[in-house]
């Protein structure tokens, strides 16, 4: 008799996936049928939601967009390049000029993200700090 690997693993993909809907439907039988021996009604239930989401935190802004950059410098001009693509994005004499730069290249809130083996130190509001 010949061991046949694919319909074991095909099995045990089924088993699992059956073992998983018996073990949900079986969670929410038997939570129902405790909340209902409880006396806890529809609409208590409810209400104990809508108060729950009451206290979930609103207005919780997404995190903006990051492009992580390359700044090099190449005798008193700063050169930013995008990491991912090498793309060069904008070239300035100091700080204010890439940031300036960087700002109208992206129209849109974005996050400049540089390291300090990616250049940051050229970046900084005072570079002999």
């Amino acid at each position: 008799m010949e061991f046949d690997l694919l319909a074991f693993l095909v099995g045990c993909l089924v088993g699992v996936l059956v073992g998983w809907k018996v073990c949900d439907r079986f969670h929410t039988s038997l939570t129902t049928d405790l909340l209902k021996a409880v006396g806890v009604g529809e609409s208590q239930l409810k209400q104990a939601i809508l108060n729950l989401q009451a206290e979930l935190p609103q207005g919780t802004e997404p995190a903006l967009p990051g492009v992580e950059v390359r700044v090099e410098q190449v005798g008193d001009q700063l050169y930013v390049y995008r990491l991912d693509t090498e793309e060069f994005l904008c070239q300035g004499a100091n700080r204010d000029d890439i940031v300036n730069c960087l700002a109208t290249r992206f129209h849109k809130d974005f996050k400049i993200i540089v390291s300090e083996e990616h250049g940051a130190q050229y970046l900084k509001p005072n570079p002999t700090n």
